[in-house]
């Protein structure tokens, strides 16, 4: 069943329950109504009965007043204790024995329906205060308020009926109206899903659920448009910036190929080159791979004391360099994923040790936050919002061993743990990065 018709058929549903409650309500009050008119005017003629036993006239000379309806088909019967009738009217109505118990003064009064060669009466049995022992009936036919309320109900079935088919035409068109954003929504994925097209949006024109579901699918365009344009742009950075390890590689093949008996010397230089654009090569290579599969998942995030990773860090980077690499590191807990926390502060040491003029690099932990400064040729004011870019690199370094994809990577580390990273000018005038990641107890 399409959502459509469901909505439609729930709204019917509950409009017709509504309707029908409604009219079962109203036949009952209704009638109510009708036999509480019936009961108050038999009362009425037990109290006359009661006052003016002779039912001529009232004290002073005054006419006693009966009512008119009960005067035109009320039924009078009189009986003593043992239900024996004394006088009776038309009909003769049973003695019942709760008829009985108001004969021998056990109830005052008793109210109760009786059908009789199939009239249809509401009957009142009362004790008679001038004679002791009798009890009075009046039965006054339901006929009227039968046929009324009769009427009544086939009137109440005819309009429950038109209302029942009425809500289901308003449910159809509420669940039209409704749904429409949906179906918006639905022809704008089967578009996508065709086209490829993810600068498409949906218009917004309700505040509702259904608004921001819009919104949402909207969102998720953009970020699908953003990603898809990242991947575009990473293919063509990397067929750029691959391209020239490449041709240097094939060049010193080529020159080894015709070099044949070349000296050892020229042959060993040749070597020590493919070797060294191999390694650039693998390094790019890591590199693009990290950044393509945009590994941001932080599902597997720890607790990690972030001095921890520094020292270690700092410890390799020392092994593996004669820099000077000096490390004030506090106890700093952080949630993030171990490695790639390692792999960001890694990075940021190893741009420091490679710009750095003459090898002196200060990393600082504190506080949830890694600070690392050199003392080499900084970052120009105009080029610090740039730094983190990919591929990007500055003139002063384009000569320089690298990528340019390790600061990006380190941002995309903070920024996957909920943290940050930024550039400025060290103390020394050389470049300082902190990298901050929120603290945890």
């Amino acid at each position: 069943m399409k959502l459509r018709t469901r909505v439609a058929v729930l709204t019917a549903s509950a409009a017709a329950v509504a309707v029908v409650l409604v009219s079962v309500s109203a036949w009952f009050v209704a009638r109510s109504q009708m036999r509480a008119s019936v009961d108050e005017q038999l009362q009425e003629r037990a109290e006359f009965v009661n006052n003016f036993p002779s039912g001529g006239r009232e004290p002073g000379g005054a006419r006693g007043g009966r009512p008119g309806f009960l005067q035109g088909g009320a039924v009078e019967q009189r009986f003593g204790r043992d239900g024996v009738v004394i006088s009776v009217g038309e009909f003769e109505i049973p003695v019942s024995e709760q008829d009985k118990a108001v004969a021998r003064g056990e109830n005052d009064q008793v109210f109760h329906d009786v059908t009789v060669d199939d009239v249809h009466f509401r009957v009142l049995t009362f004790s008679l205060d001038s004679n002791p022992g009798v009890a009075v009936t009046f039965a006054a036919p339901l006929s009227q308020v039968d046929d009324s309320l009769d009427r009544l109900r086939g009137a109440l079935i005819v309009l429950s009926a038109l209302g029942i088919v009425g809500a289901a035409g308003i449910g159809l068109v509420v669940a039209r109206r409704s749904l429409r954003p949906v179906e918006r929504l639905t022809s704008a994925a089967e578009h996508v899903a065709a086209t490829q097209d993810f600068d498409s949006e949906i218009p917004v024109e309700r505040p509702d659920e259904l608004g921001s579901l819009a919104e949402s699918f909207n969102r998720m365009l953009g970020a699908l448009s953003t990603s898809r344009d990242q991947q575009h742009r990473l293919v063509t950075d990397a067929s750029h910036e691959l391209r020239t390890p490449l041709t240097s590689l094939r060049t010193n093949v080529e020159l080894l190929q015709r070099a044949g008996d070349a000296e050892p010397e020229l042959r060993s230089q040749v070597m020590d080159d493919v070797v060294f654009e191999l390694d650039e090569l693998t390094a790019l290579v890591t590199e693009l791979v990290e950044l393509a599969t945009d590994r941001h998942d932080s599902g597997d995030a720890e607790p990690t004391n972030l001095g921890s990773v520094a020292e270690a860090v700092v410890e390799r980077h020392r092994r593996r360099s004669d820099a000077t690499i000096n490390i004030s590191a506090d106890d700093s807990m952080v949630l993030a994923v171990p490695a790639l926390l390692e792999r960001a502060v890694s990075n940021l040491v190893d741009n420091a040790v490679k710009f750095s003029a003459d090898g002196r690099v200060e990393v600082v932990v504190a506080e949830g936050s890694v600070e690392v400064s050199d003392d080499g040729p900084g970052i120009p004011e105009s080029d610090l919002d740039q730094v983190f870019e990919r591929f990007w690199r500055a003139d002063t370094a384009r000569t320089m061993p690298g990528s340019g994809l390790g600061l990006s990577i380190v941002k995309q580390v903070a920024t996957a743990h909920g943290g940050d990273v930024t550039a400025s000018a060290s103390v020394s005038g050389g470049a300082r990065f902190v990298l901050r990641f929120p603290e945890v107890d």
